[in-house]
């Protein structure tokens, strides 16, 4: 069957209802009730217990020929006297694949299983048993695993607690393979490793028996992660109740703040949440920042300054503490508080003389500064010049930003005319900018 990821929802729901159909015949798959022979009522309970003793002693004899005859009768006229004549048909079906290999043997598995189902319930539990045949039996036949996964999917939706460990570990398998081939979406195949990942971390967590296989949630989380499948939205609905229980498990912790970086999750009220944990955990100046950005993105900026005080208390170290108020002054640009900005990023390069980045600030603060004038507007793109200069002879990395600004203020400049007016003749003298700034700098015309 040649199936593309146009088709979502439930695959291979027509092979499904094929097999339901196929068992209005005996589970051999190909024929009904022999010539000659009379149909008992199911209710002839004498008779159907008569029989079902001849067969078991016939099959506890070793006289399959005799055994298989009285099967084939029990399964036609007496599908309700015991389930034990599925089980060892199932049985009888599974020895005839393992020597021949056919697949109309796995079909006949599923027949007589879902016959069972039919007469004797425990839905769930026969599907689970369906999988386990299809999932071990299906190879690379989509069919197989779609239908493989289906059943597995469906459990899981209508009766979770019967799905074992094992089961879940599938569900996840057979979506990545049927996501390889192109069968499914990614977001599908996400769906089921959340299903399978959340429910595997929950029952090891709390010590469910038979889910103690760390080593198989380990690998199905690396799959997710770099299946593409990843989404902020699984992690929320993986990691959003439990980040609250283990927040001091640092390990965990920190797992989950990769994985929302790898998905880009920056923005997500968890990793906020999971920034809260590590800061927690470790109150390191590093972690004051990253919570200092994030409230400052959220636009808590009275937070924001708090947490970058923190920061900077948090160290004495001169190098740190020059790194945050840099950071704290480009907050404070953004918000266009262009006097604040340029009074941290000053003091942040007194402690570091080496931070070419606050003087890139300092020439983002003065570029374009209302300084009540037209003349010291202009001006003042000398004195953003100057700091360009200085940040590109620093750090040589900050080369081709600074150009390009220069360029682009050196077009801002006052012309020879505007410094005509001012009495000024010549480029190169000291010329003091006013306001604000309050910076020597020298006179350079405009190039007209």
């Amino acid at each position: 069957m040649i199936m593309n990821r146009q088709r979502t929802g439930k695959l291979f729901v027509t092979m499904a209802m094929a097999l339901v159909v196929l068992m209005s015949l005996t589970v051999s798959g190909q024929e009904g009730n022999e010539p000659g022979v009379v149909s008992l009522s199911a209710d002839d309970t004498l008779q159907c217990t008569e029989r079902l003793s001849l067969y078991r002693a016939a099959r506890d004899g070793g006289d399959i020929g005799s055994s298989l005859d009285l099967w084939r009768r029990l399964l036609a006229d007496c599908p309700s006297v015991s389930e034990d004549i599925y089980i060892n048909g199932e049985l009888f079906y599974r020895e005839q694949f393992d020597m021949t290999g056919r697949e109309e043997y796995i079909d006949s598995m599923l027949m007589i299983i879902t016959q069972r189902t039919f007469y004797f319930n425990n839905r769930s539990s026969n599907d689970l048993h369906k999988a386990d045949i299809l999932f071990e039996l299906a190879g690379d036949n989509p069919e197989y695993l779609g239908l493989c996964y289906n059943l597995l999917t469906e459990v899981s939706e209508s009766s979770p607690d019967q799905m074992e460990c094992a089961h879940l570990v599938r569900l996840a398998i057979a979506a990545a393979s049927l996501y390889t081939m192109d069968f499914i979406e990614s977001g599908e195949m996400g769906n089921a490793f959340v299903t399978a990942i959340g429910t595997l971390d929950w029952r090891m967590e709390n010590n469910v028996a038979g889910c103690s296989n760390a080593e198989d949630l380990a690998n199905l989380e690396t799959f997710y992660r770099t299946s593409g499948a990843m989404t902020c939205e699984g992690l929320e609905t993986l990691y959003s109740g439990k980040i609250d229980r283990n927040f001091r498990d640092t390990a965990f912790v920190s797992k989950v703040h990769a994985m929302l970086n790898e998905a880009g999750c920056e923005n997500s009220e968890l990793y906020y949440n999971v920034a809260v944990k590590i800061f927690a955990n470790d109150r390191s100046a590093e972690n004051a920042v990253r919570l200092a950005e994030l409230n400052a993105a959220r636009n808590n900026m009275d937070r924001a300054i708090s947490y970058f005080t923190e920061a900077y208390n948090r160290d004495t170290n001169r190098i740190v503490r020059s790194g945050v108020l840099t950071r704290v002054a480009l907050m404070e640009l953004e918000r266009g508080k262009r006097q604040e900005a340029r009074d941290r990023a000053e003091h942040a390069f007194q402690l570091n003389n080496r931070n070419a980045g606050a003087l890139m600030i300092l020439a983002d603060c003065y570029a374009g500064a209302e300084l009540g004038n037209k003349f010291d507007n202009l001006a003042a793109y000398w004195v953003a010049v100057d700091y360009l200069q200085a940040a590109m002879r620093i750090d040589p990395s900050f080369k081709a930003e600074a150009e390009g600004k220069i360029r682009a203020y050196m077009k801002l400049f006052p012309t020879r005319e505007d410094c005509f007016y001012r009495k000024i003749l010549d480029e190169g003298v000291v010329y003091n900018v006013g306001g604000w700034v309050n910076e020597v700098t020298r006179v350079r015309f405009r190039k007209e």
